[in-house]
């Protein structure tokens, strides 16, 4: 504990200047409470005291720019000034930054007097204020009746005179436990400490997991106003396991492995994994990590199998594990790695940001998932036979480490998955040792669990990242909180916090709004506010209506679909809705420890209704038609809310999910680069990869949007949306900062290259805002199709694509179709996304338009070669998209962008006489590519030589490599007697290595010589002889292709293009196993339509006022056989 450190001896305060001081290295200041000083302020006179302390600034940055203290004081010549911390402009949520002060400036001026007035001051330092301070090192002990329980706290003079000190304990009236102080009362010297024991015993009066408060009181000189608190916890023990389940729970989980057969396999899995299992050694000392995250599988496997299955080898590979993971000496404690990760430069890396442990592979939030794993675990393995008094002291130890990180690191003003992780962790570390502060700090204390749900959880019950699987990442890890809660009396399943009304869901000065958006994105809580409480089951009851006839919630933002079935074992187990039971009964698989072989009935099937949630901004659609299995029925979601913050996409009014027969068509990441790519933000996240309508191909900005329309019908399901934004570009260079240039150094690591803009760009620039646009879309379901119909307004002319991506591209027709061009890319803009858009196909086309698609859905075909589409039935679905208006509209078909493993780092050589001619490093991926002319006059050996940095698929080709002669004729490199060093011939000339053809950034290369690398550790190399030819040049374009192979599963980009300052498309979709109910469609006005029907039946749609002022939106359907009228709605 500091007691006070000296800033200036003595200084001079000018009003204008002021002093400052800036620190070599960030100071941690956590243990001061005030800058002290004196000042000399003529009697009678007002001074005002002004600090600025600035913390470390590096990053995004992490920290507000400056922290103000400001005091106020009448003059007596000398006078003492305290400029206390709590009473600065921070917040006390975002107290992380007191660790990290790099800055300090001090300004006086007198504020009834000569404003010019130069003010003395003395001894300027910082200081605990108060005359004492107290300190201990545990604040709570646990213990069976009978056992003392002693306390050790250390009393500080913080003072340059005497303190006499009165200790004793404070009385409620209800307490149980007396305790004695030794000593009660002491002398310190100046500056001087004491050693001061608490002592108390416990009673059988309080039952096991029970718990009493003790408020130690001391009070100085006599001096109540400089009395200082500390309460310690008093705590009878509870046997072990208590946080997967008591011995009754297990007892329960060995009824149903009994009984059961789905239990029976579940364990018979455990044991397999168990068996399999080699318990790794950590990393070692020094390292950043001890071990990798996924170990945390096999040590649940272990511990679980051991406790259901009784063998030894189980329990000894289990308990081996936790040894080395809280071995000091190579363990998790001596492990080293920074704290913070987000840097703008090399320099900044080199800061002296804090250190410490890290127990594994990437970030806080799985640094928390491996603690809530580990403690559980030890929790179970608690009693066992194996533990030494040396692994008790040593396993205490190394938990402590990670609750005193986590203490720290979730103060810093964020409420995402990451604090929400490591706070789950530190939680369940402090329930394993019994340790009631740390279970009172971690779930009231700041960036608690309280505070956590107040702040994360939205209205309508969905957390606000949106994306599903975060979601259900912080679902599960609360549930599993509330479960490991319950045996202590903490009722946290149950448990209602106010909410906080503040719109931001996060405090960090990043994530606020500002006049341009970080990143572009915002963290802000769309929606209405309707309700005064927040729970865990709120998450659980959101994300049901979502969830559909297979257990399958629907992906948004950075999720793809999750299965929920062993999901809502859990929350079935924790909170017994019967609701929960439609999702269990209809899921693929249970949960061993949660699944109830008994279920009752539940009361409606959570997949048969429409819903929406005005937060998150989703809307389920989900036709109706009698007599259909649940399967065969449409559903089609439609996003309106929330961003999400940094897992947002930017596709409001967007189309997230169209889905039938167990197959979804699309999902938010049907192409997914991963969170390092530059592509998760310039391409996965962008508008241009969703299906929506796009204003000049750029990216919409994440404003409060709104419900225009919601109807649940027995004919049709309808839901309208609108948003107001203005559009930008995506952040350039992506998920910003890191410490490398971009688009060089970036794309060399990446293997992926993005062309030099002519005007340089800073990461994260997002360019200029455009005119704010309103965007309208009405989605209505039918028993048959998806009808969406868009409308945008602006008041300057502007491109708007309505686009849409799916797979199995089969062809386009028209009532007229003429073929403009071809282009390689979309757009050549180097900022955008649509430059990753490529081999793109133009019309002019007169509607009805028809583009069709087949596809063979699977896990196979859709969870590969950069595609991450999950659970998808085996089997055909065909997608027709109709557009119906505009009657005329340009239209282009081009590849999506998919993370297929071609990106690579590609350096080529050309070598005349073994001279380098040319030569450059490119990343070849889809883009990427270079033409090489070069003089071959006077040379006799050409040499074509290329190296790759990494395998995985083979695409490095030379796009019709000649030589040019005298005579003008072009001699292709294969006609010429040539010597080939590992280059692989592939399937030869104009044929990519997987038999399709060959693309470089979207071009077609039909004389493209294969030049791949067999073994990528070494250079390919052709060598020529050009002698007697009368060569004068070389010519060649060399990149990567893509795609490789001509793969149907393929996704296909489809834009429907128009100009003008409004825009109106109406398109239609179809989804069917080979037989469309769709004959023919066909607009007579923008919001009128006719449908005809295979089986003779004719619907007539209206839409009004989607392009009203006022957005006042209506539909009317009416259905016909012939002349009589069968239903409308």
């Amino acid at each position: 504990m500091k007691q006070a450190e000296l800033i200036w001896e003595q200084a001079i305060l000018r009003p204008e200047t002021g002093l400052v001081h800036a620190y070599g290295e960030p100071q941690d200041w956590r243990d001061y409470d005030a800058i002290v000083l004196d000042v000399w302020i003529p009697v009678g006179q007002t001074a005002e005291i002004t600090a600025n302390v600035e913390p470390l600034r590096f990053g995004r940055p992490e920290y507000v720019p400056a922290i103000s203290m400001n005091a106020l004081a009448v003059g007596s010549g000398w006078t003492e000034v305290e400029l206390a911390f709590r009473h600065s402009d921070a917040m006390g949520f975002t107290s992380a930054m007191w660790r990290l002060i790099a800055k300090v400036e001090l300004k006086a001026r007198l504020a009834d007097g000569d404003a010019d007035t130069e003010l003395a001051v003395r001894r300027v330092r910082l200081t605990k204020l108060g005359r004492i301070a107290l300190e201990a090192p545990c604040l709570s002990r646990s213990g069976e009746p009978g056992e003392t329980l002693s306390y050790e706290l250390t009393v500080e003079n913080l003072t340059d005179a005497p303190q006499a000190v009165v200790l004793q304990t404070g009385a409620y009236g209800f307490e149980s436990m007396p305790a004695k102080i030794e000593p009660a009362a002491l002398t310190l010297e100046a500056g001087a400490k004491a050693r001061v024991m608490l002592i108390t015993a416990l009673h059988d009066g309080i039952p096991q997991g029970g718990y009493e408060p003790i408020e130690l009181r001391a009070m100085p000189n006599g001096d109540a106003d400089s009395a200082r608190e500390l309460v310690f916890y008093a705590v009878r023990k509870l046997p072990h396991p208590y946080i997967f389940h008591t011995e009754d729970g297990w007892e329960g989980v060995r009824r149903h492995v009994l009984r059961y057969d789905w239990a029976k396999e579940e364990l018979a899995s455990l044991v397999r994994q168990a068996e399999a299992w080699e318990v790794p050694e950590t990393a070692g000392a020094g390292r950043p990590y001890a071990y990798e995250l996924t170990q945390r599988f096999n040590l649940h496997a272990a511990a679980v199998a051991w406790k259901l299955t009784g063998r030894r080898d189980f329990l000894d590979k289990a308990v081996l594990f936790l040894r080395r993971f809280a071995d000091p000496v190579n363990g998790y404690p001596a492990t080293d790695a920074p704290y913070l990760h987000i840097y703008a430069s090399r320099e900044e890396m080199e800061l002296a940001t804090p250190r410490g442990p890290k127990v594994c592979t990437g970030g806080l939030i799985h640094e928390g998932e491996f603690m809530l794993t580990l403690s559980s675990c030890y929790d179970l393995l608690y009693d066992a036979d194996s533990w030494s008094p040396e692994d008790r002291i040593r396993m205490e130890n190394a938990l402590r480490l990670y609750m005193d990180k986590v203490d720290w690191m979730i103060t810093d003003g964020d409420t995402n998955n990451i604090p929400s992780g490591g706070m789950a962790g530190a939680l369940l570390c402090s329930l394993v040792l019994q340790d009631m502060h740390g279970i009172k700090r971690f779930i009231e204390g700041p960036g608690g669990l309280v505070d956590m749900l107040r702040t994360g959880v939205m209205d309508d019950g969905w957390y606000f990242e949106g994306a599903g699987n975060y979601v259900l990442l912080f679902a599960d890890m609360f549930a599993r909180l509330a479960q490991a809660a319950e045996p202590w009396g903490l009722n946290l399943k149950q448990l209602q916090v106010s909410p906080s009304y503040r719109k931001d869901a996060m405090l960090a000065p990043w994530s606020l709004p500002q006049a341009k958006s970080f990143l572009g994105m915002s963290f802000r809580k769309f929606g209405p506010v309707r309700r005064n409480v927040r729970s865990i089951k709120d998450v659980w009851d959101a994300m049901l209506p979502f969830t559909d006839e297979r257990g399958i919630l629907v992906g948004n933002n950075d999720s793809t679909d999750k299965d929920m079935a062993r999901s809502y074992d859990l929350a079935y187990y924790v909170w017994r809705d019967p609701r929960y039971v439609s999702v269990i009964r209809r899921g693929s698989g249970r949960d061993l420890l949660y699944g109830l072989g008994e279920l009752p009935e539940p009361p409606e099937e959570h997949y048969a209704a429409s819903a929406y949630a005005d937060n998150v901004g989703l809307a389920v659609l989900r036709s109706r038609k009698p007599g259909r299995q649940p399967g065969e029925q449409l559903q089609a979601v439609l996003k309106y809310g929330s961003h999400g913050g940094y897992h947002g996409h930017f596709d409001r009014a967007g189309l997230v999910s169209v889905r039938r027969y167990g197959k979804n068509a699309y999902g938010p990441l049907a192409s997914w680069f991963g969170y390092h790519s530059f592509m998760f933000k310039m391409w996965v996240q962008a508008s241009m990869s969703h299906n929506m309508v796009v204003v000049d191909q750029r990216m919409q900005e994440p404003v409060e949007s709104r419900r225009l329309l919601f109807h649940s019908g027995d004919m049709v399901q309808i839901c309208a949306v609108e948003t107001a934004a203005r559009w930008m570009d995506p952040p350039y260079g992506g998920q910003t900062p890191y410490p490398e240039s971009f688009p060089q150094e970036r794309g060399l690591i990446e293997g992926r290259e993005l062309p030099q803009p002519a005007i340089p760009r800073a990461q994260g620039e997002t360019g200029e805002y455009s005119e704010r646009i309103v965007q309208r879309r009405l989605m209505a379901v039918t028993d048959d199709y998806v009808l969406i119909a868009d409308y945008l307004r602006g008041e300057e002319e502007h491109v708007y694509d309505c686009l849409y991506h799916f797979q199995g591209f089969t062809g386009l027709d028209a009532r007229q179709k003429t073929f403009i061009r071809h282009t390689g890319k979309l757009n050549d803009d180097p900022y955008g996304a649509a430059q990753f858009i490529t081999d793109c196909d133009w019309y002019e086309c007169q509607a009805p338009v028809a583009a069709r698609f087949s596809h063979n859905y699977g896990t196979a075909a859709d969870d590969r070669d950069g595609r991450h589409m999950l659970y998808q039935d085996e089997g055909r679905m065909d997608t027709e998209l109709h557009l119906v208006w505009p009657p005329e509209a340009t239209v282009v078909t081009g590849r999506y962008a998919e993370a297929s493993g071609v990106n690579k780092t590609l350096e080529y050589q050309v070598l005349g006489d073994g001279k380098t001619l040319a030569g450059d490093r490119f990343g070849a991926w889809i883009l990427g590519k270079r033409q090489v002319i070069v003089s071959l006059r006077g040379v006799e050996e050409l040499t074509l030589k290329v190296q790759v940095d990494r395998s995985g698929q083979k695409t490095v080709f030379w796009d019709d490599p000649s030589v040019i002669l005298e005579d003008g004729r072009r001699l292709h490199v294969s006609e010429l007697e040539g010597i080939y060093r590992n280059v692989d011939p592939g399937n030869g000339i104009g044929t990519d290595y997987e038999g399709g053809p060959v693309h470089l950034e979207g071009e077609p290369a039909v004389r493209a010589l294969p030049f791949e690398p067999l073994d990528h550790r070494e250079p390919a190399e052709a060598v020529f002889d050009l002698r007697g030819l009368g060569a004068v040049a070389f010519e060649g374009v060399i990149g990567g292709d893509y795609p490789v192979g001509d793969d149907p599963a393929r996704r296909k980009t489809v834009s429907f293009r128009t100009c003008g300052k409004t825009a109106w498309f109406m398109t239609l979709l179809e989804l069917h196993e080979g037989g469309p109910a769709m004959l023919h469609a066909e607009a007579a006005a923008a919001g009128r339509l006719s449908v005809r029907l295979s089986d003779g039946r004719r619907q007539e749609l209206v839409i009004r006022g989607l392009d009203s002022e006022e957005g006042h939106v209506a539909f009317e359907m009416e259905e016909w056989s012939g002349e009589r009228l069968l239903r409308m709605e």
